[in-house]
């Protein structure tokens, strides 16, 4: 883990980043070296990129509510203008090795990204309002797939995890292999649109009421669901699966979470419409054992082993390299790695 994570529990100040960055309305600057943070052996590092990773970070740490002082705003941009030094010094010893991107990986890496978005348009949307094309996304992505194959061939296949690293690691982070609490449900959904007029909306009230009866009398869930539900899940019977605290909002969530296996709830109404549930297991909140998740532990250790011998690496490489920084006035009181 690279020493910028350390500050990603604090929020950036919006006045400290007016103070240390441009304003992004300047546009293009008229002398070319004023669009540049580093040049690395003769290659630069564009403004632009740096003042994105800067935004991210930004953006990232602003739900936290923990300001940072100016000074810490300072120094997380050294550290981001370094670590970027360090992965263009790599990237480019990368390059030297003739290692090239795995096109295929990169592709699926796109789709995924594609996937997480509703429709095409949005995708596009959102491509523009971080003001990237697909080209450069895909370039981007092309960068991170050579440094990663860069890492795992130089440094990966060298490293050695040993079981006392690994049942340490287990033993003093519990935390990450707890199980929480889940519910095995299914739900009906007599729905409600917003527009209706109170007697329509009265209508789905009684005939929530009445499925709810006949559950009551003992009626099967799922055959009520797939005839009576207006949710997703209808055609399923209305089966969930198991869910887990945190997955469902808030006021379903309070009623879900009390109900013994077997038991159904009470109509539920929100915006949506009016809700039933009936729980038919419960497993309690668990810890993983070891053995379970020992290889995904081996995995973590070797990576960030890797990562921690590249960033060293990274760190000789620089001190070789041509390195020319054009932020100096504005990091100079911070601590340079």
């Amino acid at each position: 883990m690279n020493r910028i994570s350390g500050f990603q529990t604090a929020v950036l100040f919006a006045a400290c980043i007016a103070v240390a960055s441009p304003a992004w309305s300047e546009g293009k600057m008229a002398d070319p070296a004023a669009n540049r943070v580093a040049v690395v052996n003769g290659v630069p590092i564009e403004r632009a990129d740096f003042d994105k990773e800067i935004f991210l970070i930004q953006k990232t740490l602003l739900g936290q509510g923990k300001p940072l002082t100016c000074s810490q705003v300072t120094a997380i941009r050294a550290e981001v203008l370094e670590s970027m030094i360090r992965r263009e010094v790599l990237y480019q010893d990368s390059r030297k090795a003739g290692i090239k991107p795995d096109e295929s990986t990169v592709t699926g890496e796109l789709a995924a990204l594609k996937r997480q978005f509703p429709t095409e348009a949005e995708y596009k949307n959102e491509l523009g309002r971080r003001n990237m094309s697909e080209e450069a996304l895909r370039s981007q992505l092309e960068r991170n797939s050579t440094l990663q194959q860069y890492v795992d061939r130089q440094f990966g296949s060298k490293i050695t995890v040993t079981d006392a690293e690994m049942v340490s690691y287990y033993e003093s982070h519990l935390d990450l292999f707890k199980q929480p609490l889940q519910a095995r449900v299914s739900h009906i959904l007599i729905q409600v649109d917003p527009k209706w007029d109170d007697l329509r909306k009265q209508e789905a009230r009684q005939k929530a009421e009445q499925v709810l009866k006949s559950l009551r009398k003992g009626q099967d869930f799922a055959a009520l669901a797939r005839e009576q539900s207006d949710g997703p899940t209808r055609t399923s019977g209305g089966d969930l699966g198991y869910i887990r605290t945190g997955q469902l909002d808030g006021q379903l969530e309070n009623v879900v979470f009390r109900l013994k296996a077997g038991e159904t709830s009470d109509i539920i109404e929100t915006s949506y419409g009016f809700h039933l549930f009936k729980v038919f297991d419960r497993k309690p909140e668990t810890i993983l054992a070891y053995d379970v998740v020992k290889e995904q532990i081996r995995k973590h250790l070797a990576e960030e082993k890797a990562r921690q011998e590249a960033d060293q690496y990274a760190k000789n490489l620089r001190e070789k390299a041509s390195v020319e920084i054009l932020l100096r006035d504005e990091i100079s009181t911070a601590k340079m790695p």
